[in-house]
C-alpha cells in the first residue's frame, strides 16, 4: 500500500493539468473584472462627455430662457420655443447628440435620467451679463443619473445596484 502511494507522489505527468485546473478558475475571474471594470469605465466616460455636450449646447441659448430674478429655472421667452420645448432639445442633444433625439448612445440610457438645472452667479456683473436686469450670470447643470448595464449581465452575474452618474456646467453665453 505504502508503495503504490510513493509511486503516486512521484508520478508528475498530470501535474500540468492540475496546475491548469487550479489556476483557470482565479484566471477567468481575474479577466472578466477587468473587461467590466474597462467596460463601466467606458460608459463613465461617455456619460461624462455627452452631459458636457449637453451643458454647452444649453449655455449657447438667448438669456431669454434663464430665469435669474427669482426661481433661476428655465423660462418662457416672448419669441421662440417653449422652456419644456428648450429642455427636451438639451436632453436629445445630451442623450443622442441630436436635437430631434432619435438614439440613445448608451444602452438603456432614458432622457428621464437627464435633469437640467439653472443657478445664477451675481459675481459676474461685467461682460456679457452687464446689460442683464439682475447683471447675474446663468448657469445650466445637465446631471444624469442611470443604471449601469453589465456585460457580465449577459452570463447570468448580478452586478445590479451600480448606477453611472455625470454632470456638467456651462455659463450661459446668450448667442
Amino acid at each position: 500500500m505504502i508503495g503504490i502511494i510513493h509511486r503516486a507522489i512521484r508520478d508528475t505527468r498530470a501535474a500540468a493539468a492540475v496546475e491548469m485546473a487550479l489556476i483557470l478558475p482565479m484566471a477567468f475571474a481575474l479577466l472578466f473584472t477587468t473587461m467590466e471594470a474597462g467596460y463601466y469605465f467606458q460608459t463613465e466616460h461617455k456619460a461624462i462627455k455627452y452631459v458636457r455636450e449637453g451643458a454647452r449646447y444649453a449655455s449657447r441659448n438667448r438669456f431669454a430662457y434663464f430665469d435669474c430674478s427669482g426661481t433661476g429655472a428655465l423660462r418662457d421667452p416672448a419669441t421662440g420655443p417653449t422652456a419644456a420645448a428648450m429642455q427636451t432639445q438639451i436632453r436629445n442633444v445630451t442623450l443622442s447628440g441630436t436635437v430631434d433625439g432619435t438614439n440613445s448612445r448608451i444602452a438603456d440610457w432614458e432622457a428621464g435620467d437627464i435633469t437640467i438645472t439653472v443657478s445664477c452667479d451675481s459675481g459676474y456683473g461685467t461682460g456679457l451679463y452687464r446689460t442683464l436686469e439682475d447683471g447675474a450670470a446663468p448657469i445650466v447643470t445637465v446631471s444624469t443619473r442611470f443604471d449601469y448595464t453589465p456585460i457580465l449581465g449577459m452570463l447570468g452575474f448580478d452586478v445590479g445596484n451600480i448606477d453611472v452618474v455625470a454632470q456638467a456646467q456651462a455659463a450661459v453665453a446668450g448667442l
